[in-house]
């Protein structure tokens, strides 16, 4: 699943090809993905609007249009971009199809069909389901509210962290990474940590996923941004990846486990469990 640096990437790549472009029309070819909504009700209300601004909270794109609309993206496990200039041939995984009044499409596919969309306005996209109890990213979050919400949890801090409720935006990977650079193991109970390393960790994990971002994301496995762009970040990771054997401090060999049914990749010798 795209984390926050890959989200942020989509939003800059589709900010730079769609903004200021009127809808023509909309096609919506799975159902499913248009929560709340019936897919004419989506059609009605996107036709004739212009996309102002592109942005994104945690892992959602958040579109602003014209006349108070709001179309809410999220691309869930495989959910992808495709900007045409001119009209194209359909894609065996496309959901849906924005066509703009000069021609040029957008076209959103989903071979797992994960993917979501949902309407709003400009006053309660952030007062309602799902980004209603959606926190801060790491770089806004309040820190004593985090540190509150793990101060008497016996659950594991991979877990906690990966809580979209108690910061945004942290996937498995920025996760891994993290606690990796913090010397933290996985496995340590949010409990037992200080503010000061709560701290720490939030900080670090914002510093990891802006460089993530200034390269382009990180591309594992089907991850791009748009029209098949694939980020360059999975070549700097420390721990995050099958291909990394050995610890790059101790040459210890990584261990795989799962942490609340997440592949999870620490070193042993240099993650202290507290």
């Amino acid at each position: 699943m795209p984390e926050l640096p890959e989200v942020k990437v989509v939003c800059k790549a589709l900010s730079e090809k769609i903004t200021n472009k009127k809808i023509k029309e909309v096609y919506i070819l799975k159902e499913k993905l248009f929560k709340e909504k019936t897919p004419q009700e989506f059609i009605s209300n996107l036709k004739n609007k212009t996309i102002l601004e592109i942005k994104n909270h945690g892992k959602h794109i958040i579109m602003f249009l014209s006349e108070d609309t709001i179309l809410l993206s999220h691309l869930r496990m495989e959910g992808k971009y495709r900007f045409y200039e001119s009209p194209t041939a359909e894609d065996k995984h496309l959901m849906a199809r924005f066509i703009f009044e000069d021609n040029s499409e957008l076209h959103y596919c989903d071979s797992r069909m994960f993917g979501t969309f949902y309407l709003r306005n400009y006053q309660n996209y952030r007062k309602v389901l799902p980004l209603s109890k959606v926190a801060e990213e790491p770089d806004s979050v309040d820190i004593i509210s985090v540190y509150n919400k793990m101060k008497n949890s016996d659950v594991a801090i991979k877990t906690k962290l990966l809580d979209q409720e108690i910061v945004a935006g942290i996937g498995n990977i920025y996760v891994d990474e993290t606690l990796f650079a913090e010397r933290i193991s996985p496995l340590t109970k949010a409990k037992n940590l200080s503010f000061e390393q709560i701290k720490n960790l939030i900080n670090r994990a914002d510093l990891i996923m802006k460089e993530s971002f200034k390269k382009g994301g990180t591309t594992l496995m089907s991850y791009e941004s748009l029209n098949n762009q694939e980020g360059q970040y999975q070549n700097f990771l420390k721990v995050h990846n099958d291909k990394i054997k050995n610890c790059t401090i101790c040459n210890g060999k990584i261990s795989k486990i799962k942490v609340n049914q997440r592949g999870t990749y620490y070193c042993k010798n240099c993650q202290k469990e507290y």
